[in-house]
């Protein structure tokens, strides 16, 4: 439990130190030369955390996410496997790819060296890729798509890529900050549940959508009548479970 461990170094792994620091950071250094992985699993109702990778890659991983990960960069390429939504600030190495996989969906994002979020929830309906700098290539089976800053890939059966995409309202989460844009009801308490461990419950088929924008450190509750005050809903607290009604 990360959350418990004072700053300073929680482990050596061959020649690779692994630091906490003072702001809670994880940050991997040294020049380990063994083929090895490690997974950091960030559960619901957790806060976004950082990691530094052993090649200098930055992660942001959001709450019901999971990161499997190399402590050597001797490969040919430097490949992580991720569930949930983690955002990535990938090290330039024109000789290694940095390549994402999304085990579930059989999808991959491979880069050289650019920032951008991926999110591969199991109960969201699509992967979405989203570009901030560089260029991503987007690999699921036989299908390829090349992105460009601002545009985003949805990927199901098919990629499909928009642009013009609200960056800022992609990046809310590692900013500490909720942000919706015309955003249906069911995806923003999906994301509710993930940060607050919360079951959410519906009594009625809720179809408005809604634009709201807030810190995150505000209690749910006041985020809930921020919602409430555009109509067409309701909120019921009762500890762990959330009642939604029309």
């Amino acid at each position: 439990m990360l959350d418990s461990l004072t700053s300073g170094t929680l482990a050596i792994q061959g020649k690779v130190n692994v630091i906490k620091t003072a702001d809670g950071q994880i940050v991997y250094t040294g020049t380990g030369n063994e083929v090895e992985y490690n997974t950091l699993f960030n559960p619901r109702g957790s806060k976004a955390v950082a990691l530094t990778l052993i090649d200098g890659t930055k992660v942001w991983m959001n709450a019901e996410s999971s990161l499997r990960y190399f402590t050597s960069i001797s490969n040919d390429e430097r490949k992580v496997e991720i569930t949930g939504e983690c955002y990535f600030e990938a090290a330039h190495d024109a000789l290694k790819p940095f390549i994402v996989k999304d085990v579930n969906r059989g999808t991959e994002v491979e880069v050289l060296g650019t920032h951008f979020n991926v999110n591969t929830y199991a109960d969201e309906p699509e992967m979405k890729v989203t570009l901030l700098e560089g260029s991503v290539k987007i690999l699921k089976g036989t299908l390829l798509s090349i992105l460009k800053p601002g545009q985003q890939a949805q990927v199901s059966n098919d990629i499909k890529v928009v642009s013009g995409v609200n960056v800022d309202e992609v990046m809310a989460w590692k900013n500490g900050k909720f942000a919706y844009n015309n955003t249906d009801l069911e995806t923003i308490m999906r994301q509710m549940a993930r940060w607050y461990d919360v079951e959410v419950v519906y009594k009625n088929k809720i179809t408005d959508k809604y634009t709201v924008t807030t810190e995150r450190d505000v209690p749910v509750s006041q985020l809930f009548k921020y919602i409430e005050m555009s109509g067409g809903v309701h909120f019921t607290i009762d500890d762990r479970k959330i009642t939604v009604t029309k």
